[in-house]
């Protein structure tokens, strides 16, 4: 028996099928890697904005004891409205954070009319926030 065979002469390389074959197989795979990143960046920014949160309403308790008052204002957190020239000039927060989207619905909501209480509302894309639901939150003192 001869172990070194030499490939029949009409045989060097591999079929068109087989190849087919093989860049589907790759395609598939780099098709998962790309679902799995997307999910992993969502639920990071919604972990972010969960911190965010918590750190704005951290701040806006500070504000209270302060001032005896919550910052009054009615409208999107952008960075250089009112209620964050409040925070930043009452040295509560050095910088006011925003969604890390911060486009259509992807923004922090705040309003407070009379000082008295706040509401302020954020998005999360999905449901891996235990005790948050995906979509509209709230947080009121």
């Amino acid at each position: 028996m001869n172990k070194n065979k030499a490939m029949p002469a009409g045989r060097q390389g591999f079929t068109l099928i087989e190849l087919l074959i093989v860049i589907a197989i790759i395609g598939l795979l780099s098709g998962i890697v790309v679902i799995s990143i997307k999910s992993v960046k969502t639920k990071s920014r919604d972990a972010q904005r969960v911190a965010n949160i918590n750190s704005l309403a951290t701040s806006l308790s500070m504000y209270n004891n302060d001032h005896n008052a919550y910052p009054i204002y009615d409208g999107y957190i952008i960075g250089s409205d009112a209620l964050s020239i409040a925070l930043k000039e009452t040295g509560t927060m050095t910088a006011v954070p925003i969604d890390p989207l911060n486009i259509g619905d992807y923004r922090y909501y705040y309003q407070s009319i009379d000082g008295e209480d706040y509401y302020l509302q954020y998005y999360l894309e999905t449901i891996s926030i235990q005790g948050k639901n995906q979509g509209l939150n709230y947080v009121v003192p």
